[in-house]
């Protein structure tokens, strides 16, 4: 199964809408594919009450939001292509329907 088919599925699990959100994070975010990895992401504010996937045009980011991401490496593939550092990078399991988590990228840059 290549990457873009990989996404769909986990699109329809999520019964999120791929096609709204690919839209909206190349007007507004990042969209990196390769055959490898598929990643969304996002610059966010972690400290404010409005979720991250609500989030667009934050004057002072503190955080990378990665809305999705397929692939085995996929966070090696974000820490490498992301435009700038930030202090925080968070996620959310949408499947295990867990929460937003952020991380200090200083703990995930020493794990790779």
């Amino acid at each position: 199964m290549n990457i873009l088919e990989r996404a769909k599925k986990f699109y329809e699990e999520c019964e999120l809408n791929m096609l709204q959100d690919i839209s909206a994070y190349m007007a507004h975010g990042y969209v990196h594919k390769t055959p490898e990895s598929f990643i969304l992401a996002k610059t966010v504010n972690s400290k404010l009450d409005i979720h991250p996937q609500n989030q667009w045009g934050i004057k002072d980011p503190n955080a990378w939001y990665v809305h999705c991401a397929i692939g085995d490496d996929w966070i090696v593939d974000w820490i490498e292509l992301m435009p700038y550092p930030l202090p925080l990078v968070g996620w959310m399991r949408h499947l295990k329907k867990k929460p937003v988590k952020f991380y200090d990228i200083e703990t995930i840059l020493r794990r790779r």
